[in-house]
């Protein structure tokens, strides 16, 4: 049974259009190659305001809709950020403990105040699933990808990444150049390479394993262009628990790596692995070694 389409990861259909506008603010704030990409400056040419924090609480609710207001109140513990479009404004709360994943929120809330479309609803109210790539509704998913362009700058990481062999030390070594999150960083690696390679994420379920750990359930796949191609029936494990290999690097906390056969269609396809825990996701790397790499290890 080939991966369910609506767990594959996709860009917007307005990509080149978004990747444009972002080349052009980080021409005019003159940060283009500048890495982690200074955020203030771009908030700063954008004209719009980076709230750090809510200097009045009740005087914002009371500058929204009731409906806005509750579902600000209901979802204040997990919300990582708000796009003010009446004011050019947007406030993300400070994450210590991931500033990758705050510095993502607030690309993302920089998004909904520069695409020039999403000036429509006078406020967005973002939460941890609207920011991941289970985004509902096509402007979420563009100012994902407007935060990711932002973030990474474009073309400049595609020929950073292909720099390196696939890898998560060298997915955690382009994270502290860019600033990025480790997982966002493994997410974008994987579209801009070459070859065929994809990643897989897993997060904690409702189900128990016999160890009494949760079951681990796919919750998104991306893979590269050459990945999509060649393996466009691919199968994978909708879920795995303790016992399966990739499920090693959570409970040894550590990167582990392998190889296994997965089924394309009617074929078995060998593919190289590296599992990853990131005390929230297991992520999984496989990919397809090129045989021109093989030969070169050889001679090597």
């Amino acid at each position: 049974m080939a991966l369910p389409k609506q767990k594959i990861a996709v860009r917007p259909d307005s990509e080149a259009k978004l990747a444009k506008l972002v080349r052009k603010l980080l021409r005019e704030a003159g940060v283009e190659a500048i890495l982690p990409t200074p955020l203030d400056r771009l908030f700063e040419v954008a004209k719009v305001k980076n709230i750090a924090e809510l200097p009045d609480e009740e005087a914002f609710l009371k500058s929204l809709s009731k409906k806005v207001q509750n579902f600000f109140l209901s979802a204040k513990q997990k919300l990582r950020g708000i796009a003010d479009l009446r004011e050019r404004a947007s406030y993300v709360p400070p994450d210590p403990n991931n500033i990758g994943r705050e510095r993502f929120a607030k690309g993302h809330e920089l998004g909904h105040n520069v695409i020039p479309w999403h000036n429509i609803d006078p406020a967005y109210l973002d939460d941890d699933e609207s920011l991941g790539a289970s985004a509902k509704g096509v402007f979420e998913h563009e100012a994902n990808f407007f935060s990711s362009e932002v973030i990474f700058q474009g073309q400049a990481f595609q020929k950073r990444a292909r720099d390196f062999a696939p890898s998560f030390s060298a997915i955690f070594q382009l994270a502290k150049e860019t600033g990025a999150s480790n997982q966002a960083t493994a997410w974008r690696f994987v579209e801009e390479q070459d070859e065929a390679i994809a990643l897989l994420i897993y997060y904690p379920s409702k189900a128990i394993d016999e160890e009494g750990n949760s079951v681990l359930s796919l919750w998104r796949s991306v893979g590269s262009p050459q990945f999509n191609r060649r393996f466009p029936e691919i199968d994978v494990p909708r879920a795995v628990r303790t016992g399966h290999p990739w499920v090693a690097a959570r409970d040894f906390n550590k990167v582990f790596d392998g190889t296994g056969e997965l089924l394309n269609g009617d074929q078995n396809v060998t593919f190289e692995w590296n599992s990853w825990w990131n005390r929230r996701a297991l992520c999984v790397l496989i990919r397809r070694k090129p045989r021109l790499s093989i030969v070169r290890d050889i001679l090597a």
